[in-house]
């Protein structure tokens, strides 16, 4: 599992992680690979990769003065109608970070 490096992410999602194992009476631990990542580093985190997307297909085209109203509801409507990636693309996303790890 790939974290971010935050002190306070650690111990809640231990802290989940403990409570997820008593709550489903399993008998077998689970084992979990934590990965922390350096402290900021946008090309390890998938959701960087949307907002990019995002940006460059909706954000950058839009005029000078735009309302945020405007822009959520071209958003919405965006996610609405279309997707950013299809399964395929993201798939070759994540992959694509896997690798930066290795």
């Amino acid at each position: 599992m790939l974290l971010d490096n935050n002190s306070t992410h650690r111990k809640k999602l231990k802290k989940y992680l403990i409570a997820e194992q008593i709550a489903s009476e399993r008998e077998e631990n689970i084992t979990v690979e934590l990965i922390y990542t350096p402290t900021y580093s946008p090309n390890f985190n998938l959701a960087e990769y949307l907002i990019h997307l995002l940006r460059r297909r909706l954000l950058h085209h839009l005029p000078v003065g735009t309302s945020i109203e405007e822009v959520e509801k071209l958003i919405k409507e965006l996610f609405e109608t279309e997707q950013l990636q299809t399964q395929s693309q993201l798939a070759k996303t994540i992959q694509q970070i896997y690798n930066l790890i290795l």
